[in-house]
């Protein structure tokens, strides 16, 4: 095993999941042309992805059986991230950088890299207590607390959580083959939670309870979790469409940003319940989803 920086992403299951890869790599090799880290690929579909991205990936397929066993025996999808990362950080030795399909790389990823292999941990940001959080998923959180705050681990560890815990967004995480322990806690709290409550983003609050231990720092000023607008995805798929070549791709990927293209989405979420039910009744839509037009 030789010591590097490796990049990392997991994409199985739909289109959509395959098409924002590239859509990100696209990201990453306006930043770096001829990346000197390696990127590696999880992927249920390894020919097809193939034959859309740089020959400098590295492909790792994962099969049906794998992806099942993986899954947990509450197949739970969001369990294999965690599954890839153990895996990485067994048979790999360096700094890794994981990145959720939806994520942009916003500038050079080697001072984030630097950070990683002096010791600091990344995840995505900060989403503050789940007190102060009034989210759907979060209100379900805060109602298994209200029920239950201590957690027991198959081996024996007790895991205390209330509402007072900090939530960090899981899109990103940049870590070192030291939180590989951190990562095998993670996986066995998840499935403690997953089986009190169902709520996909489990994997979020276990890989933050895992990690927060040593001392989380953000990656936003890196990279572009745009986790709020699914409706981009459509935008994304007419694109590679149109413009079938990586280099034509390269070319026309800075008129497309996810976050100028929301600003109605974000500006509707903000209005009130007047507010919302006037914008309805007055235009008849809450707000415009993005259309690509070449």
């Amino acid at each position: 095993m030789t010591h590097q920086n490796h990049l990392i992403y997991v994409a199985f299951g739909g289109s959509d999941y395959r098409n924002e890869v590239v859509w990100s790599l696209l990201s990453l090799y306006l930043q770096h042309p001829e990346p000197d880290f390696n990127i590696h690929i999880f992927t249920d579909v390894v020919s097809e992805m193939k034959a859309q991205l740089p020959h400098s990936v590295v492909f790792h397929e994962l099969t049906p059986d794998q992806i099942h066993w993986w899954k947990g025996p509450q197949n739970y999808p969001y369990r294999v991230k965690i599954k890839v990362l153990q895996q990485m950080l067994e048979t790999h030795t360096g700094n890794f950088l994981y990145l959720d399909t939806d994520v942009i790389v916003r500038q050079s990823l080697s001072p984030l890299f630097a950070s990683i292999a002096q010791g600091s941990v990344f995840m995505d940001a900060n989403e503050g207590p789940l007190h102060a959080n009034k989210g759907g998923i979060a209100r379900k959180m805060k109602k298994l607390l209200r029920n239950q705050q201590q957690f027991r681990l198959p081996n024996g560890e007790i895991v205390h959580l209330d509402t007072q815990f900090e939530v960090w967004n899981s899109g990103c995480i940049g870590l070192t083959n030291r939180q590989l322990p951190q990562l095998q806690k993670a996986e066995a709290l998840m499935d403690v939670l997953y089986a009190a409550y169902p709520l996909f983003s489990m994997e979020q609050i276990a890989v933050t309870e895992a990690l927060q231990s040593s001392g989380l720092h953000e990656t936003k000023s890196y990279l572009h979790h745009y986790w709020y607008f699914k409706e981009f995805r459509p935008v994304i798929r007419d694109f590679l469409k149109h413009y079938p070549t990586w280099e034509a791709r390269l070319q026309h990927l800075h008129s497309w940003d996810p976050w100028e293209l929301s600003v109605g989405k974000r500006q509707y979420k903000l209005k009130g319940f007047w507010g919302r039910t006037y914008q309805k009744i007055r235009y008849g839509y809450r707000w415009k989803n993005p259309v690509f037009l070449p």
